[in-house]
């Protein structure tokens, strides 16, 4: 065992006296050329390929770091353009929103004449044989059975049934509603009905026109303020088309409605009007219009007073 030792220490002598002389020959390279270039012709492929490798790994790394960091930069860039976008599209709806509630406001501070509630639309029901929808506000807010409800472009229809913080609205365009209107020009102002079109609901009718009637397409209806419902001057619709059979003793006009109803989504109530009073619902039957001879020819046995 001691002899190992011994030769063990030996060898570890030998080589740091090996390394020693080497780093003094480095040292002296420029002195002694006739030691030092064979040595250093010897280590040139060894550096050569060591400068190469250090080289590949540095590159590499580089590229690494540099792929990190521009895959860093695109997704903050990427998160930054959906933040944009976002804000783009919150910003674009809440300008449309107050574009629409500045028209409502607008409405109802030059109509101090109504006492009204706001009412959002919570959803639609059109169809052929019924176009109504729902509002978000009901008996809690005031409302009640028959009230008109509008918005600052025109008439859109009456409230139908009421709960207790909802309302279901009874549209123009539904066949079943009928409204007094008249010719708002100052040279006709015929007064008939506006009522819904099942066949196609987007074009209510102005009916029971007399054939002689001074009505023109581009004419303007409001509401006469003949019944219980509506008061005069609210704008229904503007007429595009004009109809009669050469045997009839009536026409009928097409109306284009002043409300867009397929962008509706706020609607105001009238609760109350200082031209008709209170909307609450009458407790006596509808008085009917005395007949005529036209309407005897027409076959008609009187119509109820709107």
């Amino acid at each position: 065992m001691f002899s190992f030792g011994k030769r063990s220490v030996i060898v570890v002598l030998i080589i740091f006296i090996i390394i020693a002389v080497v780093g003094w020959a480095w040292r002296q390279r420029d002195s002694l050329p006739f030691l030092t270039k064979p040595m250093q012709t010897a280590a040139s492929p060894f550096e050569y390929g060591a400068s190469r490798l250090m080289a590949s790994l540095s590159s590499a790394f580089h590229i690494v770091d540099v792929s990190l960091k521009n895959r860093i930069e695109w997704e903050a860039l990427e998160k930054e353009n959906t933040e944009l976008k976002n804000r783009s599209v919150d910003y674009d709806e809440l300008l449309a929103e107050n574009t629409r509630l500045k028209k409502l406001l607008d409405f109802r501070s030059s109509h101090s004449q109504y006492q009204l509630v706001a009412g959002s639309v919570i959803s639609r029901d059109y169809g052929t044989w019924s176009n109504t929808m729902i509002i978000d506000v009901g008996s809690g807010e005031g409302v009640t059975k028959d009230m008109p409800v509008i918005t600052a472009a025109g008439v859109v229809g009456f409230i139908s049934d009421v709960y207790p913080h909802s309302s279901r609205v009874q549209l123009l365009t539904d066949p079943r509603t009928s409204i007094g209107a008249i010719v708002q020009r100052a040279e006709s102002r015929v007064s008939s009905v506006v009522r819904g079109n099942g066949n196609v609901p987007s074009e209510p009718q102005f009916v029971n026109i007399a054939k002689d009637a001074d009505i023109l397409e581009g004419d303007t209806l409001v509401t006469s303020g003949f019944g219980s419902i509506y008061p005069k001057g609210l704008s229904v619709g503007t007429i595009v088309s004009i109809h009669q059979n050469d045997n009839d003793f009536v026409k009928y006009a097409v109306i284009r409605p002043s409300v867009d109803f397929s962008k509706l989504e706020e609607v105001f109530v009238i609760l109350k009007s200082a031209d008709t009073g209170s909307y609450d619902k009458p407790g006596v039957a509808p008085k009917l219009v005395p007949q005529t001879n036209r309407d005897k020819v027409e076959g008609v046995k009187g119509a109820a007073a709107l």
